[in-house]
């Protein structure tokens, strides 16, 4: 190796040495008391002052003309030997190492690169609401006798649940026809299923023509009027017992304290989740006309309801997702003080993905009315509160779904009716 790489081999590895120490790192060395606390505060590190010993310079400029390393004294002749048998730059030895730190701030170029052009953000274009494209109608099914049977019988099954409601059987040595069953006392939702020729049950109503030995008489525990109670409980149990001896049949219960029991924290539970949204939009100065809301109503897709003159955003089967009406719930005219939007929140299915839509469409309502939209408290709804309402939401779905209560299902609407 020649004097020049010598030198600059044995310079690397002098730096190497230097910079390779274990120094201390502020920003994971932490001080104790920078430990979060669950505060949800931002917290910077602090970087706490060092010793005066720690903080002279690594490097001193006046010293780097004196020699640190372990050169040989060669003569000035011996010197312009070498440096005349290199006419260009010597090639490294193979076992240079290449992990080599960089450089301390003495040793670096001076050249500062050009400073990063941030990109120019787009001009702001406010967004306009754009309804969903028209669907053609399909062409309705036509269903089978077989499909109308099945359909029948997933119906009753799901009218009565052990969980929701309390079942008494009755079985009778004859048949018995659906008009022979009388009404029964209660304050609750009654469902009676009879058992067919077929070993299916069978909704029974007024229409109903068949003949059934067993039947099933349900009385829900819980709707949005409270739970079931004890006095009403005794009633409906003294009524189908009546019924039954008056048959010579036989009718069994279920143990009414644990019913009774169930039905207190089925009503507790839906207590828990049951919340109807309201988005508002105050007319402020000038009344709201309703001309113009309802052409931007109905290119959302709001269809309305002619029964109480509401604007009703349903789903493809006729389920009322949510409603457009007056603030205070008179009659829509010619012109609003105030407009509503409600959303019943466990009664409907697919609730997540409909809040998305009802929130666009405030939102677009409200700035084409020039108007503002705010909550039941009269503050401002935006875009991030409005968030907020959907993570919440995520819960209370999220709960419903581990009860087995789908949110908008068969039970989800008996319960909160």
């Amino acid at each position: 190796m020649d004097l020049i790489g010598w030198q600059e081999y044995r310079f690397r590895q002098q730096a190497n040495k230097a910079f390779a120490r274990n120094q201390p790192d502020v920003l994971l060395n932490t001080p104790k008391n920078m430990v979060r606390k669950g505060d949800g505060q931002r917290l910077e590190p602090i970087l706490e002052p060092t010793l005066a010993a720690e903080s002279a310079p690594l490097y001193d400029e006046n010293r780097l003309d004196q020699a640190e390393y372990d050169v040989p004294d060669l003569s000035e002749a011996q010197l312009s030997a070498a440096q005349s048998s290199n006419t260009s730059k010597s090639t490294l030895s193979d076992d240079m190492p290449d992990d080599i730190p960089e450089m301390p701030p003495a040793y670096r170029s001076m050249y500062t690169p050009p400073a990063p052009v941030e990109p120019i953000a787009p001009a702001y274009t406010e967004p306009t609401f754009s309804p969903p494209p028209p669907v053609a109608p399909a062409a309705p099914a036509v269903p089978t006798l077989q499909q109308e049977v099945v359909d029948e019988v997933v119906l009753a099954g799901s009218l009565l649940d052990p969980a929701l409601d309390f079942i008494a059987e009755v079985h009778a040595p004859d048949a018995i026809s659906a008009s022979e069953v009388p009404p029964f006392p209660a304050n609750k939702r009654i469902q009676v299923l009879g058992l067919n020729q077929n070993k299916q049950w069978e909704m029974l109503n007024s229409t109903t023509r068949g003949r059934f030995k067993e039947l099933r008489i349900g009385l829900q525990m819980a709707d949005r009027q409270g739970a079931l109670t004890q006095e009403s409980l005794n009633a409906f149990c003294m009524g189908v017992q009546q019924f039954a001896d008056a048959l010579d049949a036989s009718v069994t219960f279920p143990q009414r304290a644990a019913k009774l029991n169930l039905a207190v924290e089925l009503d507790e539970f839906c207590a828990s989740v049951d919340v109807l949204i309201g988005l508002n939009i105050p007319a402020g100065s000038r009344p709201l006309p309703m001309e113009k809301v309802r052409i931007l109503a109905e290119q959302a897709g709001l269809v309305r309801n002619h029964a109480d003159g509401t604007f009703q955003y349903r789903s493809d089967s006729g389920k009322t997702l949510f409603v457009l009406a007056n603030q205070d719930q008179t009659p829509l005219m010619s012109t609003s003080q105030g407009l509503t939007l409600l959303f019943d929140v466990p009664r409907v299915a697919g609730g997540l993905a409909v809040f998305d839509y009802l929130a666009d469409f405030a939102q677009n309502l409200a700035t084409a009315l020039h108007c503002d939209l705010v909550d039941d408290n009269q503050k401002p709804l935006n875009a991030a509160s409005l968030a907020n309402i959907r993570k919440q939401l995520s819960g209370l779905y999220a709960s419903m779904d581990d009860r087995g209560i789908a949110p908008g299902s068969m039970a989800a609407l008996r319960l909160f009716a």
